[in-house]
């Protein structure tokens, strides 16, 4: 009996071990595709599908107070509000809804399963490793690139940058960015492991050339640095970091080379924004940089949901709902979306999150939509999912 129990056991955990990482590292790639729908069902909808059964069946949907991710089935209810508040004056985007559902059934699945953390770690080398691979195949033009649109071979690419397994460069390097201040929970892992998987990291940050996430990384690092490693007084760790982090920016100093040089050209984005937010114009993009056009462009797309947040008083406490299908920074989703109530809520919500964390996502959200990034959101989960597991482990 015990030893069916055991296999039992076994046979779940090498399940649960297949479809998380079929939900990290399978790309996004249609398997049904469905009439007028620029997005079918694909791998990860059938795993949730499987969760939610597993969940129904065991009795085991109910939500806690003490869950991890609390904050977040509550905020679910602020974007009901929002949509519905919203359709009273625009149409709304309902799509959201169904993704924001999936979300929350996978919270309450790791909540109610509590997989292996010596699974999860695992799971994160090997999206490093195969994503490692795929970019160095495809930087090569030997391997072409998965998007929303499919697979397409590497002589009729829509980015001249690397995306790995993901949907796009932006999506990768927000990943990898995420599992390498995950991968430093790991206490048990080797000084060699450590260094490789960073190397990995870096290496796949800087081939996408995402630049705001490049900034958000080197300012969520230091702060990491600081607290956990100069402030603690760690000096060789931190001397082996810093000539580890040298050899990398060495490796591609064409890379930081050209950072550095864009850096004078961004400048002139303050005087855009002021004009944004207070005047509600348009930047000029025949009189721009070059380098500048795709904030411009966002700048434009922002402006349809600034209007339609200033509408009315009604507008600006509760929002506006989902107007549009993406809204180019998560900031503004959360602003423009669910209203000052919105905002209010997501501050108060993320007082607990560590700074570097903090920083990282901060950074990041001003320009990138990441909440509607299954793989980004997964990655997210992965890592509060492991902080939270790591902590109480710690008390008890």
């Amino acid at each position: 009996m015990n030893n069916f129990l055991s296999n039992k056991s076994r046979l779940h955990q090498n399940l649960e071990f297949t479809l998380i990482s079929f939900l990290l590292i399978f790309p996004k790639i249609d398997l049904i595709n469905i009439l007028n729908f620029h997005q079918g069902i694909r791998a990860e909808d059938l795993i949730v599908t499987l969760f939610a059964i597993s969940l129904y069946k065991s009795n085991l949907f109910k939500i806690k107070k003490d869950d991890f991710g609390y904050y977040f089935y509550l905020y679910f209810i602020i974007i009901f509000i929002s949509i519905i508040n919203g359709l009273i004056y625009f149409n709304q985007i309902w799509i959201i809804l169904p993704r924001y559902l999936e979300y929350i059934i996978i919270l309450i699945y790791f909540n109610r399963s509590n997989p292996n953390l010596e699974s999860i770690f695992l799971i994160l080398r090997i999206y490093l490793v195969a994503n490692f691979i795929v970019v160095i195949l495809q930087q090569n033009g030997l391997m072409g690139e998965f998007s929303s649109l499919g697979y397409q071979s590497p002589l009729n690419l829509t980015d001249d940058r690397p995306t790995g397994l993901t949907g796009g460069p932006w999506e990768l390097s927000n990943c990898s960015a995420i599992i390498f201040f995950t991968l430093l929970l790991d206490n048990k892992q080797s000084d060699f492991k450590k260094y490789i998987f960073s190397f990995i990291i870096i290496y796949l940050i800087l081939a996408t050339k995402s630049r705001t996430i490049i900034v958000a990384f080197i300012f969520a690092f230091t702060f990491y640095l600081y607290f956990n490693v100069v402030k603690k007084k760690n000096f060789y760790v931190f001397l082996m970091i810093l000539i580890s982090f040298v050899f990398i920016v060495i490796l591609n100093f064409d890379i930081v080379v050209s950072f550095f040089y864009d850096l004078k050209i961004y400048l002139e984005l303050f005087p855009i924004f002021e004009n944004f937010i207070f005047k509600l114009e348009k930047p000029d993009t025949e009189t721009l940089d070059g380098r500048l056009w795709s904030m411009a462009y966002r700048i434009e797309h922002w402006l349809i949901l600034y209007n339609q947040f200033l509408l009315n008083p009604f507008t600006i406490v509760f929002g506006i709902g989902s107007t549009l299908m993406y809204y180019e920074s998560t900031l503004f989703r959360i602003l423009f979306g669910t209203g000052i109530i919105g905002l209010v809520f997501v501050l108060y919500s993320i007082k607990k999150i560590p700074l570097h964390i903090l920083i990282l996502l901060i950074i990041n959200s001003f320009s990138l939509d990441l909440l509607l990034s299954f793989k980004i959101f997964i990655t997210l989960l992965l890592y509060f999912f492991i902080l939270n597991k790591v902590k109480y482990d710690y008390r008890n």
